[in-house]
């Protein structure tokens, strides 16, 4: 029996629009230290010369490293969050890995992830300490928050979907999937699904994926805020989703604002977070939308500091709770 006849992790690429970044992020998994699993690319481009360069890089790679079962599948759904489902649908292994199409797995992230899950049966889900690199600045920066259910009640305080591992076995007993009817932060929601059902999460420092902030990743979108996905949550979880989702769209405009892609002046972002959310901004945005007009990298600098410092506190809250 070959490995490939039993799959027992799976790991998920969705991919839209990016061929170019999608080479890379397979890569970083046909590189890892880890023998005999599958890897999903979960095509949702509507263009079909895109989807051609996705089937061809697939081909490449089963060529190049047959040691890894890849799969490619077309997924219709409007958005990532049903792409993902298909990829789950598709897949086999006993736990999944979610990766972004323009992020990246680190040395031996597989290797060390299976390991902490395949130890708790019970473990539904586990998420890792990550590099965040903002493009094309020379930063790098190291993200962690330990989990702590005492102090993480609203929300799991991860880096984004690709620093999750979860059970499949524990999803399906539990019906757990991402709600395909968001067009955001359905990695959110899921999160807090997991909570509301108390099941078991565990958080390790290890940086395990890298997680690459550019002009082209989904917050540079023209389209800030997708109302369908806003009233959705706040519906299902209330008041304090309500707060999540406004401190995206101010982060939303202060990092178009960092890469170049906006020009919009101060009083009129104001005026469109007053519309949207009938909420004025405080002075913490107006001091980054100062600093980051000033100098972007006089802004990364400082916050790099200060998710240091935040990170540090809150680590030390988490591990006395």
């Amino acid at each position: 029996m070959s490995e490939l006849d039993n799959i027992n992790l799976s790991v998920i690429i969705p991919t839209k629009n990016r061929p170019h970044l999608l080479q890379r992020a397979m890569a970083s998994v046909a590189l890892q230290n880890y023998p005999g699993f599958e890897v999903c690319i979960a095509d949702n481009n509507t263009d079909a010369e895109i989807s051609r360069q996705v089937k061809a890089t697939v081909s490449h790679f089963e060529n190049q490293y047959p040691q890894i079962k890849w799969l490619y599948i077309h997924s219709n759904k409007p958005y990532a969050a049903g792409t993902r489902n298909d990829g789950i649908a598709a897949t086999q292994g006993k736990y999944i890995i979610f990766l972004d199409d323009d992020d990246e797995l680190l040395s031996n992230s597989i290797k060390l992830r299976m390991h902490e899950m395949s130890a708790d049966a019970g473990l539904a889900l586990l998420y890792c300490a990550g590099y965040s690199k903002v493009y094309p600045y020379p930063f790098k920066m190291y993200r962690y928050y330990h989990y702590s259910k005492q102090l993480h009640q609203h929300k799991l305080m991860m880096m984004s979907c690709s620093s999750i591992m979860i059970n499949r076995e524990i999803f399906d007993r539990n019906n757990l999937h991402f709600d395909e009817q968001l067009s955001r932060m359905e990695d959110y929601d899921l999160c807090r699904k997991i909570i509301e059902k108390g099941l078991k999460v565990r958080s390790i420092p290890l940086p395990l994926v890298q997680i690459n902030l550019h002009p082209e990743t989904r917050m540079s979108s023209q389209h800030l805020i997708s109302y369908d996905f806003k009233h959705r949550l706040i519906a299902r979880w209330g008041q304090t989703a309500d707060n999540e989702i406004y401190d995206y769209a101010e982060g939303v405009y202060i990092w178009r604002k960092c890469f170049g892609m906006s020009n919009a002046p101060y009083a009129e972002m104001v005026k469109t977070l007053k519309k949207d959310f009938n909420k004025t901004p405080g002075l913490p945005f107006k001091l980054k939308y100062k600093l980051v007009s000033l100098s972007p990298m006089l802004y990364l600098s400082l916050y790099h500091l200060l998710i240091s410092f935040s990170q540090r506190r809150k680590n030390k809250q988490a591990h006395r709770s």
